[in-house]
């Protein structure tokens, strides 16, 4: 398979200067504390998320549904992408990449069809 990114979420402000990719079969976080590779076999769900400072500003303590998860930036404050994934260790990522609607347009995209 080819090993170039498909979508590159430059690194910004609000991820706190981290780089988020989608490949062909999997997903890489370039985090301060190295790379995360996640296979597409393991994503569960993905969804963006409004800021949870404004869910709390609005009343919503969001505890409904609620997992623990591994907050690779700004996600608490800004909207951002949330994904679950069926195995390991972590199981939920909260990460805030440069436009996370269209991160999650994309990574669905290639989802489809990495399962076709």
């Amino acid at each position: 398979m080819d090993e170039r990114p498909i979508y590159t979420s430059k690194s910004t402000f609000k991820s706190i200067w981290q780089e988020y990719r989608i490949y062909e079969d999997h997903l890489e976080f370039s985090t301060l504390f190295g790379v995360i590779k996640i296979p597409f076999d393991v994503i569960e769900k993905v969804e963006v998320k409004e800021s949870d400072i404004k869910g709390l500003l609005k009343g919503d303590l969001q505890l409904k549904g609620f997992k623990p998860a591994l907050k690779l930036d700004w996600a608490n404050f800004q909207e951002h992408v949330a994904l679950d994934r069926k195995e390991g260790f972590c199981r939920r990522f909260l990460f805030t990449p440069e436009n996370p609607i269209e991160f999650k347009r994309i990574l669905e995209h290639q989802l489809k069809k990495y399962k076709e």
